[in-house]
């Protein structure tokens, strides 16, 4: 007599889950661990022990202590541009003081514009004036536009980030720090700076009236 072909389907359905769940207790669960590697962190560089040198600008980039002490000039005189004192004797003549130094990767820039050199240093703190103000630049050599996420600055009144403690026989020593930020949303801490550079004095003349 055959069999009712609905009753072997339901048969044949229910030898094939024995089989498969005999299978599956009967296997080791195999569980893959994977080690969790934590992404590199760099330590804080040790500052150096002795006082900044001539002709340099140097300080903590986040944990890196980095030294800039090369000229960004490379064809012109190293003091045509990079530590000068640019000054007219114009109503709104140019009072600028520009103070660059560059490694073998990147450039740091700080600038103090609206003094005249000879007023400097002042004591602290220093009273805001409009027209008054320094800038921290820093950058990659190819990465010199300000609007370039990887260009990082900083702007506000002196006496707030950058602050110039002594200027005898036209050789700038003084301090800088604050939070520089890029374009992108990029921020870099900088803490500890200090800079001592000579300065050059450039007279600016007045522009020719029209």
């Amino acid at each position: 007599m055959k069999g009712n072909p609905s009753v072997k389907s339901f048969i044949a359905i229910i030898v094939l889950s024995m089989v498969l769940f005999i299978t599956f207790i009967g296997c080791d669960i195999v569980t893959i661990e994977r080690e969790v590697i934590p992404l590199p962190k760099h330590e804080r560089d040790v500052k150096p022990d002795y006082p900044v040198e001539l002709g340099t600008i140097r300080g903590y980039f986040g944990d890196y202590y980095l030294t800039f002490r090369d000229h960004i000039e490379k064809v012109a005189p190293v003091d045509s541009f990079s530590n000068c004192y640019f000054y007219g004797n114009c109503e709104n003549g140019s009072k600028q003081i520009n103070l660059l130094r560059c490694d073998s990767t990147s450039v740091l820039a700080i600038y103090i514009l609206g003094y005249y050199l000879d007023s400097l240093p002042s004591s602290l703190p220093v009273q805001p004036e409009f027209g008054k103000f320094t800038e921290i630049q820093y950058y990659a050599f190819n990465r010199w536009n300000s609007t370039d996420p990887g260009h990082y600055s900083l702007i506000n009144f002196y006496g707030e980030s950058v602050f110039i403690t002594d200027k005898k026989d036209d050789i700038i020593t003084g301090t800088f720090q604050g939070t520089l930020r890029s374009t992108d949303g990029g921020v870099i801490p900088v803490t500890d700076g200090e800079f001592k550079l000579k300065i050059f004095r450039k007279f600016m003349p007045c522009a020719p009236e029209n």
